[in-house]
């Protein structure tokens, strides 16, 4: 008998963690509409088919850019682990690696591709500055 009121006890208590596990995480935290593991982390190929759809990347370029964006995510991972620099030291290396990569991914767009790709980077420019005025709280979109 002692033994049934410890199951049930033990069901009691884990019923509610079990369903709290189960329920949806809030849009646009992690796991929402960006599906990244961190708020506004794309993964690479997330990232490679949404700068292929708004270029129109060709077949050539698609495996070029792949190369740069996970070059870049892996220099990012490099100096977010880094627990010799200080957290506000990271965010200007953290730009460099973006513009670096940004630059390498423009040189490889046609006249018109760069037009729309500054245009892109623009558009997050602005929502990166709508989100945190006045400073940059974390990294900025990868793009």
């Amino acid at each position: 008998m002692k033994t049934l009121h410890y199951a049930l006890l033990i069901l009691a208590l884990l019923a509610p963690v079990s369903s709290f596990a189960q329920a949806e995480p809030p849009a646009g935290g992690p796991g929402g509409p960006r599906g990244g593991p961190r708020r506004g982390m794309m993964s690479v190929d997330d990232e490679l088919n949404m700068l292929s759809e708004r270029l129109s990347l060709t077949d050539a370029q698609k495996p070029q850019v792949k190369a740069i964006l996970q070059d870049q995510r892996d220099q990012m991972k490099k100096v977010m682990e880094d627990t010799s620099t200080e957290r506000d030291q990271k965010f200007p290396k953290m730009r460099e690696i973006r513009q670096a990569s940004s630059a390498k991914i423009r040189d490889l767009l046609t006249d018109e591709q760069k037009t729309q790709y500054d245009k892109l980077r623009e558009e997050q420019r602005k929502r990166m500055e709508e989100r945190h005025p006045g400073g940059e709280p974390g990294p900025s979109p990868n793009v």
